[in-house]
């Protein structure tokens, strides 16, 4: 009797050292998250959520792991393990979550900050150049006839932005910022306009802005779509009218 009881406990360990070692919860994690073949059996076996978790977290992390007393306590890359990678995912796409709803409040209350101003005047892409140094400034009115590029001269992509005048009253002075939104935090392209040229009512002016030279590829592509679909943002900040009156948007 007392040898069933060995056995059958002896079998039972094993089930479970066996189990232990199947579990692809288990799974440490890898260094390199170019190729992630060698896991692919592992990720297999997980339902397709938390497969999704554990790849979201790895893009993330880039591979790193963290000492807990070094890592952003708000947001940790301290997992070893697909268990441990998918909690710390569920939990960041939780703080995004709310962190997006936030930004989302605060962009309609500046949208409705900006909206009187907006409706005076307009901002729109009317042309894209590809011009050098030499193109930029030696042809002030856009009429730059491209010549070939010498040694290490390089195009940079000139963006002409066009202002309308929607109101019934002319205006000595428009400050504002256009900006294209970019693929990561920085902008993609961003003109500061502090502009006194009069712009008479219905009319309108352009003016011709110089994107990053140093801009990454996504953002390079960005600016290379129709100019239709170039994602463009308007934020006046103040506006003059030639009878003194002035608006002035959110700082």
């Amino acid at each position: 009797m007392r040898s069933t009881i060995l056995l059958i406990l002896v079998l039972a360990a094993i089930v479970g050292l066996y189990r232990i070692g199947t579990d692809p919860y288990r799974t440490s994690l890898p260094m390199e998250v170019e190729d992630l073949s060698p896991i692919e059996p592992q990720l297999a076996q997980l339902p397709p959520e938390d497969r999704e978790l554990v790849v979201d977290y790895l893009k993330r992390s880039n591979g790193d792991v963290l000492p807990e007393q070094f890592a952003d306590p708000d947001d940790p890359l301290t997992a070893r393990t697909f268990a441990e990678a998918i909690a710390l995912e569920k939990t960041h796409r939780e703080k995004m979550k709310v962190e997006q709803a936030r930004m989302a409040a605060f962009r309609a209350e500046r949208d409705a900050q900006f909206k009187p101003l907006r409706d005076i005047v307009t901002a729109r892409i009317v042309n894209r150049q590809e011009l050098t140094e030499a193109e930029i400034y030696g042809q002030p009115n856009g009429g730059a006839i491209k010549q070939p590029l010498r040694d290490n001269e390089q195009r940079i992509t000139v963006i002409t932005y066009r202002f309308w005048n929607r109101g019934n009253r002319s205006i000595n002075l428009l400050r504002g910022l256009v900006e294209v939104a970019g693929s990561g935090l920085m902008p993609a392209a961003s003109c500061w306009i502090d502009d006194s040229n009069p712009i008479g009512s219905l009319d309108h002016r352009d003016v011709r802005c110089r994107t990053p030279k140093d801009a990454n590829a996504a953002d390079r592509a960005l600016m290379q779509r129709p100019i239709a679909e170039i994602p463009l943002g308007w934020y006046p900040r103040e506006i003059r009218f030639a009878d003194g009156q002035v608006l002035k948007g959110p700082q």
